[in-house]
């Protein structure tokens, strides 16, 4: 069974009035335990909460209730040998958020059941170097 990372690109859409197919996805895999979550999301999504009364809410009923993804060592090794490779590229090819790598990094530790569910080119780019599984959503018009 797969299980999704979500992005904080999906977070922020899905609590956009624009997306409301990702607000139903989102609800959907929630609720069937197929979303997790690691800290530099978690950091990324809380970055939004105006006061530490909203920060508790929000966290214990986004985040308290996932499985949490392992940041460890071998995670910000890989991380920057992802950069590296990018930087051996196309001028500037590497030029993504530090976060990002961090991101991607821990879904692919996690194994080739975890998804990185993502709106974002930045993390595709990254996916696409590593080879991992990567599900990307677009911008509709």
């Amino acid at each position: 069974m797969a299980r999704y990372l979500a992005d904080s690109s999906i977070w922020g859409w899905a609590n956009s009035s624009t997306r409301t197919d990702l607000r139903a996805r989102l609800a959907d895999r929630f609720q069937a335990g197929e979303v997790v979550t690691c800290a530099p999301i978690a950091l990324e999504v809380m970055h939004r909460a105006r006061t530490g009364e909203d920060y508790e809410r929000t966290f214990g009923q986004l985040f308290a209730p996932l499985d949490w993804l392992p940041l460890h060592s071998g995670v910000g090794k890989r991380a920057l040998d992802v950069q590296r490779r990018l930087a051996a590229g196309p001028h500037g090819n590497h030029l993504r958020p530090a976060v990002d790598y961090l991101i991607a990094a821990v879904a692919e530790a996690a194994g080739p059941e975890i998804v990185l569910w993502c709106l974002d080119k930045d993390l595709e780019i990254i996916c696409e170097q590593t080879g991992q599984p990567c599900e990307p959503e677009r911008l509709k018009s």
